[in-house]
Formats: C-alpha cells, structure tokens, sequence
C-alpha cells in the first residue's frame, strides 16, 4: 500500500502529488509522489492542482475523460487540461456539539462545485485557475462562519516556473494563491469542508534525487461569503520549510523534518486571548515491513502568546496491519495521539498545543474534539463488502491531558473551558458505508454516536449525546 516517490527526468515537468485521508492519520498508501509527463496517471486527487494525466494513446479514444486533461497545445509543445468537482452534501446532527448549537431535526444540504484549468505552457511555465462555489440550505441558525459559504471564489490561482539544474535537480516556484497539504495533513491541509482554506504568496521546491525540501512564506487567505471578494489576511502568516526524503527496499520507507512559524496577531486559548507567534518543529517516520506498516511523528513548539512563553508537544502513532485477503482487502489500524495542554492559566506559560491548519473534521467524521490538549486511542477497521463497496468502522476515546486546560475544536479554537471534572471527555463510534461505481462517482454513508464522559456531563449546558446521519455524493470528471 505504500506509495513510492519517483524523481522525474530533468527534462520533465516537475509535479508533485500529496494524498491525505479523511481521518487524523492513514495507513501507508497516502505518500508523496513526483511524477513527470512519462510517468503513470495520478488519477483524482483531493488537490486537483497536484493531479497529473499523461496523453492518452490513439488506441484508447473511448478515454474522454483523461484526454480532456492532456488537450496538446502550441503543436505539442504544451498542454492543457480542465476538471469539475461536484459535491452533495446531506448532514442531520441531534444535538450538535451535545447541546450548544443549534437543533436541526430535518438536517441541511451542502452544495459544492470546484472547476478548474490546468496550463502547462511548455516544460517551465505552467498556470492554474480553480473556481469554487459553496452554499448551504435548510440549516437552522444558517451557515457557520468560514467553512459553509462563498458564493464564488478562486480556491487557486498561480503561476509555476519550473527548471533543472543538474541531471538529478530540478527546482520549481509557485506564485500566488495556492492551496497546502503536507504529511498527514495534521498541521497544513486543504480544510476540505465545504468551503476550502487557501494562503496566498510565494512556494518553492526542490527536488534533490530521493530528496525533496519545500519553502513556504504565505499570508493566510480570508474567506468572505460573497462574489470573488476574498481578500489576503493581513494578521496571518506563515513561514516554513518541509524536507522529504523517501528510502528504497527499506524498513524506513520515508522521513519527513519540517519548521514551520505561524503569526496571528488574535488567538484564543483557556489561559486568555491575545497575539501569538509559534515556532513548530517536528519529525515523521514511515516505514513498513510485509502486511506491517506504520508512521511516528513528533513534534515541538516554542513561541510567545500574549506576553507568555509557549511551551507545548505532541507525539502520534499509528500502526496498520494488513490482512492477507485479495477479496475482501481488510486493513486492522490502532492509532493513538497525545497532545500537550496547559498547567496553569495564571502563569507565564502557554503550554497547549496549536495544530496550525489542519483539516476540517479531524478525529472522525463530525466536527468534535481536536487535537489540542488530548489523549485519543482509535482502533479501526476496513474492508470490502462487495466489489466496489468498503465499510470503514472506527472507536475514539478521548481524555484530556490537562485538568487545568479545556477542550479545543479540529482548528484548534477554544471549544470548552477548563472544568475540574475529570480527563475523561467521552468516546465515539462511527461507520461509513462507501460504493465507488467509477472512479468519477462516490455515494458514501456516514453514521456517528458521540457518547459524552464526565468532563461533558458535569457542564449544564450540554444536554445530549450527539447523533449523526449523512449522506454524501461526489462526482469529479
């Protein structure tokens, strides 16, 4: 299941491809790759933008769909290539957030369509435009703020220049506005709800034979719900650099180090509100050894917060097992995760730890308990119920780690304030029954039962357990 890196010629494009999955961490088919225009297909990607599809042969018309990706241009000397993403969403929470926001008994439908056009001018010059249009309807207490609604808005629109320098380099900028997805996706991610995070600014990656280092500076993109009126947040940024380098025919599959330094001129955590500036430095190990595969990532952060030290960790491990079945294709996976939280709101140090920008959902499939100040364990399962038909059944236990901190939400905002009531915060079960007819079309079912421990009970405000049914239908062509 893993996905090996492949260095392309210096006389091809150079591409990359990052695949993350829906849940904090996956088993080892999400890598990175590179790819060139000799290389095989990518097929669909979360990110479209990292997509690659080569000419099709003469002896294959019937392929419409991958030649609209690779239309020659300039008498072969480029290409071009245009997408379309659509997606239906049907969500039904009882009790959202266990009480605190608001009740919804019919549900509401979420409505996303994402076009793109893809120019590779000649073998250095490449553009990218990407239209999204995202809306909600029937939500009671209408769109959450960000993530529901923008009417019209260009997820991605940069220019690439791209160029060897020696047999087994090559470098590549990328300018203007993009979207990020690194690692698994725990700190710089697509936010794949129904409206996408996008940054605005400066890329650049080299390539350097097995290795790959990336360099970010990047203003954060400010989502507003109108017509193309998105606008660069001034109060956000990053800066950071990602190194990558992949190993052939060893235990150690891949290893990723990266920094990263985030601004934000207002955040919010238990201890109180103010300035933050973070300093984010981790490592991750893959590796895989017959049916075995794994990842370790650690990470650190240092910074100030609103005249206070920041002091805060996290380590994560996932473990994945698959089982020899060609039918049935089952995968056993025990990931567990430990973020810091704060020791005392009344001191000088800030020790919760911040997950950046991270996915949308991230420890499940409905917006509950992130990644600051938490202790998860997660067994899961996968398999095949029939041909193109994968049922995906997984447990979460949450404690926090500290009694003197409350619980944050998947982007890592205060959520719940310290209570002394105990770590336990609950645990969770969910399913999702998936039916892949084509690779064009998706139909997935969403189950979810959050049971709440005794930090949640011990809050009057929250009143139930939360439920949660959702339908969803993809088509990409």
């Amino acid at each position: 299941m893993t996905t090996t890196v492949r260095i392309p010629k210096p006389k091809n494009l150079a591409l990359f491809v990052l695949l993350v999955g829906s849940q904090e961490f996956e088993p080892q088919k999400v890598s990175a790759q590179i790819l060139g225009p000799d290389s095989i297909p990518t097929g669909h990607l979360a990110n479209s933008a990292e997509e690659y599809w080569p000419a099709v042969p003469d002896s294959l018309p019937h392929q419409f769909i991958h030649r609209i990706k690779h239309l020659p241009i300039r008498g072969g000397r480029g290409f071009m290539g245009y997408g379309l993403h659509l997606r239906e969403t049907y969500d039904n929470y009882q009790r959202y957030y266990w009480g605190l926001g608001p009740e919804d008994k019919n549900g509401y439908l979420l409505h996303r369509a994402i076009g793109y056009a893809d120019v590779h001018w000649n073998r250095h010059l490449r553009t990218y435009a990407e239209l999204n249009s995202s809306t909600i309807s029937g939500r009671t207490g209408g769109p959450r703020p960000v993530q529901d609604v923008n009417k019209l808005s260009f997820n991605q629109l940069f220019a690439e220049l791209s160029w060897s320098v020696a047999p087994r380099a090559h470098l590549v900028l990328r300018l203007g506005k993009q979207v990020l997805q690194y690692g698994q996706g725990t700190l710089l991610d697509l936010r794949d709800a129904n409206v996408r995070r996008s940054y605005t600014g400066a890329k650049a990656v080299a390539y350097l034979g097995h290795t790959r280092i990336d360099g970010l500076a990047l203003w954060l993109v400010r989502n507003n719900p109108g017509l193309l009126d998105d606008e660069r947040d001034r109060t956000q940024w990053l800066l950071g650099s990602w190194l990558t380098h992949t190993y052939q025919q060893h235990l150690i599959t891949r290893f990723d180090v990266f920094y990263l330094f985030v601004n934000r001129d207002q955040t919010l955590f238990n201890q109180g509100a103010g300035a933050e500036k973070r300093h984010t430095a981790g490592a991750s190990v893959y590796y895989k050894r017959g049916p075995w595969n794994g990842i370790t990532v650690f990470e650190g952060q240092l910074g100030q917060f609103a005249g206070t030290t920041i002091k805060a960790w996290k380590v994560a491990q996932l473990v994945a097992y698959e089982v020899p079945s060609p039918k049935l294709k089952p995968v056993l996976t025990l990931q567990g995760a430990i973020a810091s939280g704060d020791h005392n709101p009344a001191d000088s140090e800030l020790n919760t730890f911040n997950p950046l920008y991270p996915r949308a959902i991230y420890y499940g499939f409905i917006d509950n308990v992130g990644s600051s100040n938490v202790l998860v364990v997660h067994p899961r399962a996968d398999t095949n119920l029939a041909p193109r038909v994968r049922l995906l059944t997984s447990y979460y236990r949450f404690w926090r780690t500290s009694l003197a901190d409350g619980v944050y939400g998947p982007a890592g905002v205060l959520l719940l304030p310290s209570v002394d009531s105990g770590r336990f915060v609950g645990d969770m079960v969910d399913a999702v029954l998936s039916y892949s007819p084509s690779a064009t079309l998706n139909l997935q079912a969403t189950g979810v039962y959050f049971r709440r421990g005794p930090y949640l009970l011990s809050q009057p405000n929250l009143t139930n357990d939360i439920y949660y049914g959702g339908l969803r239908l993809t088509v990409r062509i």
